[in-house]
């Protein structure tokens, strides 16, 4: 069954095994390490080689590479910037401006909420933070979302993407 010299591999065992002697019932074989052992003969197990060919990729032209990002192009975008709204119909307070602004926001995260869209960007500006800072407050009680700087400019940063985790997410 076994010859001398021959190299071999225990059941549940790692590594390589070359057989010292044989009796009854054992086989006495010297670990990597230069170790004896006794093992009974019907653990031990003969490495059988066999040579494989090379894997052919079929259709190899017609396969895309597929990715897990999303580019930038892809996330939807939402610009808080007064100027971008609708809204010259009428003169607003700042109160007003920052009431449209933020209603905005909720309405644009829950309707990709709905949508299972996981992460927006949100333009805010950077100004004097006070948009964002709410926007953050606005978040930060609630589980489900994550907000974090996106571009920064020699300006500063004036946009936040915001990751939606859509199985713990709520409602603003």
């Amino acid at each position: 069954m076994f010859t001398i010299g021959e190299v071999i591999s225990i059941l549940n065992e790692t590594g390589r095994y070359t057989v010292e002697s044989i009796a009854k019932d054992f086989i006495f074989v010297i670990d990597e390490h230069g170790f004896e052992l006794k093992i009974p003969s019907d653990q031990a197990v003969k490495i059988h080689h066999f040579k494989t060919g090379e894997v052919k990729t079929k259709d190899v032209d017609r396969i895309k590479p597929k990715s897990n990002k999303l580019d930038a192009q892809d996330i939807p975008k939402l610009d808080l910037h007064y100027e971008s709204f609708d809204t010259s119909r009428y003169e607003a307070s700042a109160h007003e401006k920052f009431t449209i602004q933020m209603n905005t926001f909720k309405r644009f995260v829950n309707d990709h909420l709905k949508k299972k869209t996981t992460r927006i960007l949100i333009i805010h500006g950077v100004g004097e933070g006070r948009l964002k800072s709410e926007i953050l407050s606005c978040l930060r009680g609630r589980k489900g979302y994550d907000m974090n700087d996106a571009n920064y400019s020699q300006r500063g940063v004036g946009a936040s993407y915001i990751d939606i985790k859509i199985s713990i997410a709520e409602p603003l």
